[in-house]
């Protein structure tokens, strides 16, 4: 594979959440799991098994219509800590082989191993996240970036595909154009509507037609439908923000429940934040009314934060300023204005307080060993006390 230009591989977790949930609960495999929202709540699908696909059961599938498709399924919530774990895991294998892994989700990334033997080094990661990860993944390899993503796509679930640089073209000549990077259902009714369906027809169309209709866009597709992209792997992706969200069960007005669910959701900011090593300057809220309007506020801080406490502080003074008597759909705390290092600033509480940096750092290794719900911030026990522990 030398001789190819570049020798990329994508790597892919298959339904990653149920896969790791199946790897855990033996009794999981090879029945409908639906990750998500419960039954008879408000919210949506994250993932799904190959097996509940089956039913039409697809992830953002709100979970009333999942349940209408799927009733005898396996519902249960998602556990994100577990899946970041695995998600690292997956990610470190594939880092010994490479220091080129651009990481584009939690269950999914490209390596450059250019000049290897891309074939061989995919089987290779592939058996090593399953020997030591215990989930399937499938690899993509090409010569770019985006006929990776098309070989794996191909080849899954747990597959291996391969597109040279001498068969892309007659591959791509049938492809729909719903499978190119970008074009939507929208995108692709608008092409069809002029008689392109393929990648193959979207070659032959005459130069600086597509510009028309699509602008830069345009050119990019006929770029993409010749087999050409040259983007690079980058390894590192700056995070500008960590949020956490949650749809509400029901619409509600009681303040103490309110503040109980933003309690739960800046510990799970502040969790990630430590987890990646920042801190964040500024902290927001976002709040959707039942009308679904929806607002949002932030404040920035003299110093950065990262403790659940101080995030929860910050949290509550922001919701607080807002109307105390309509109902909330959702609910969410975002953390931005990163940074990484220590500081020795003061804090949103006196010198007399606890160290909450470093009680929430203890806290965190009481989760990792024995649950989420394990140790709560006081507003959250109201909520925690009635959920099951995740383990």
């Amino acid at each position: 594979m030398s001789r190819w230009p570049r020798v990329i591989i994508l790597i892919d977790a298959d339904a990653f959440f149920a896969a790791v949930e199946m790897r855990d609960n033996p009794e999981y495999r090879g029945k409908p799991l639906i990750i998500g929202a419960l039954p008879g709540t408000r919210g949506v699908v994250s993932t799904c098994s190959y097996e509940a696909r089956k039913y039409g059961v697809r992830s953002a599938m709100p979970i009333s219509q999942a349940y209408r498709l799927c009733p005898h399924g396996i519902y249960i919530r998602p556990n994100m800590r577990k899946y970041v774990e695995a998600s690292n895991a997956m990610f470190a294998i594939c880092e010994k082989y490479t220091p080129l892994v651009e990481r584009v989700s939690v269950d999914e990334g490209y390596l450059d191993v250019t000049p290897g033997d891309g074939a061989q080094t995919a089987q290779r990661i592939k058996e090593e996240i399953r020997e030591e990860v215990g989930i399937p993944v499938t690899a993509g390899v090409s010569y770019c970036k985006f006929l990776a993503k098309i070989a794996a796509e191909e080849a899954k679930p747990d597959g291996l595909g391969v597109i040279g640089p001498d068969e892309a073209l007659r591959f791509l000549k049938d492809l729909p154009v719903v499978k190119i990077p970008g074009v939507g259902p929208k995108t692709a009714r608008l092409l069809e509507s002029q008689g392109i369906r393929t990648a193959g027809d979207l070659r032959s169309v005459p130069p600086g037609y597509l510009e028309a209709s699509f602008g830069k866009y345009g050119t990019r597709l006929v770029e993409l439908a010749n087999g050409i992209d040259d983007s690079p792997v980058v390894p590192v992706h700056e995070t500008k923000s960590i949020s956490e969200e949650t749809t509400l069960e029901e619409d509600e007005s009681d303040r103490e429940i309110l503040y109980a669910i933003l309690a739960e959701l800046s510990q799970d900011v502040g969790y990630r934040l430590r987890n990646h090593g920042f801190r964040a300057k500024t902290i927001g809220i976002k709040v959707r009314y039942s009308d679904f309007s929806t607002v949002t506020r932030a404040k920035t801080l003299p110093y950065p934060v990262n403790s659940d406490a101080e995030i929860y502080t910050c949290a509550k003074g922001l919701f607080d300023g807002l109307s105390p008597s309509r109902p909330v759909r959702l609910l969410g705390v975002a953390a931005s204005n990163l940074s990484t290092g220590d500081t020795r600033q003061p804090r949103l509480f006196s010198e007399e307080a606890k160290p909450w940096e470093n009680v929430s750092k203890a806290v965190d290794n009481l989760r990792k060993k024995y649950g989420k719900n394990v140790v709560n911030l006081g507003a959250a026990l109201s909520i925690a006390k009635d959920k099951p522990t995740e383990g």
